[in-house]
């Protein structure tokens, strides 16, 4: 325990300087780094999902005080160029995992389950009842969140201001005493419905549902930015030490076709941004974070990071994730081998 600990006060404390060093995403990049490099060089540290979700709730949180109203205006115009988008990211995957069948030794579920666009917890948790590989499927899902993550807020962050630093704060020590009080409600409540309804992005949907209810009644209230700064921490502290030694062996063992189905999914991530962004009225960095497949937390906590349309991020991002669990079926129906098959 104690090393879990001193773990995260590293790992949180490096996002901290990164954040006060301007680095964009500052405290999601800079922890992700130090889980990588503890994970490969230093001490592989066991943390429990549950830590996941506690940052989950602390981010969904805060993002749901950042709401207002009129923001859901505009979301219906979003519909059709969201639902053409998510066609092309199903087909894209579908695409990609032939590309890795044929291209590399893996059998065809392993394949196929390598590549769906997201709700990675999911997939993984289902591709062994279908004679997938487990520790492939998890090492490549794993790998394009981490490649994401650490990617995305470096593109974005060239090109827009890095948002206020979240270590000041001109709160005052009453309003944040309160500020954090509604949040720790916020996050027990977060957890007691997330663990009687189950849907993928439940946490994050609950936290921001809840986070905005919490602002309508406390309008005044106000977050301090440090406490989603060390939220974005702890998510990439978390990220961070999953892409390990093993995830590296594993894509390894693949080959070169494991690297270059990667970039390929990037690609195919900016190219239907690009799509999303020439249908909709809303910015190119925002539609880059709604749309691309690299997980609703992650994208909705670098958006929270640069200041960039967090609630809409989350928003694209949950829906999609939520719209691929309740196509899984269908896919795995008509795309999957068999399992007597493999």
């Amino acid at each position: 325990m104690l090393g879990k600990i001193t773990y995260l006060f590293i790992a949180v404390g490096v996002g901290g300087v990164f954040s006060w060093l301007q680095v964009p995403a500052g405290w999601l990049l800079g922890s992700l780094l130090a889980g990588i490099v503890s994970a490969f060089f230093i001490k592989k540290v066991m943390l429990s999902d549950r830590l996941f979700k506690y940052s989950l709730a602390m981010i969904g949180g805060s993002i749901g005080f950042m709401l207002r109203p009129e923001q859901f205006l505009h979301y219906h115009t979003l519909l059709l160029p969201f639902l053409l988008t998510l066609i092309l990211t199903l087909i894209g995957g579908l695409l990609l995992g032939r590309f890795l069948k044929r291209y590399s030794a893996l059998n065809a579920n392993t394949a196929f389950f390598c590549c769906l666009p997201g709700g990675a917890s999911e997939v993984i948790a289902l591709s062994k009842e279908y004679g997938a590989d487990q520790r492939i499927v998890a090492a490549f899902h794993t790998t394009r969140i981490t490649f994401f993550v650490f990617t995305i807020p470096l593109v974005v962050g060239l090109y827009v201001p890095t948002a206020t630093d979240v270590i000041g704060s001109r709160i005052s020590w009453g309003e944040s005493t309160l500020a954090l009080l509604t949040l720790a409600c916020v996050m027990l409540l977060t957890l007691i419905f997330s663990k009687y309804i189950h849907f993928p992005g439940g946490a994050l949907f609950f936290a921001i549902g809840l986070g905005f209810v919490a602002h309508l009644l406390l309008p005044t209230v106000e977050m301090p930015g440090f406490v989603t700064g060390i939220a974005q921490g702890i998510m990439g502290a978390i990220i961070g030490m999953r892409f390990d030694r093993d995830t590296f062996m594993e894509l390894r063992n693949i080959g070169a076709v494991s690297a270059l189905t990667l970039l390929l999914y990037f690609v195919m991530s900016m190219g239907l941004a690009l799509v999303f962004w020439g249908l909709t009225p809303i910015g190119w960095f925002t539609s880059l974070l709604s749309i691309v497949p690299a997980g609703a937390a992650e994208m909705a906590s670098t958006a929270t990071a640069l200041g960039i349309e967090p609630a809409m991020v989350a928003t694209l991002q949950m829906a999609r994730v939520l719209a691929l669990f309740l196509a899984l079926p269908f896919l795995i129906k008509w795309f999957a081998t068999p399992v007597k098959e493999v």
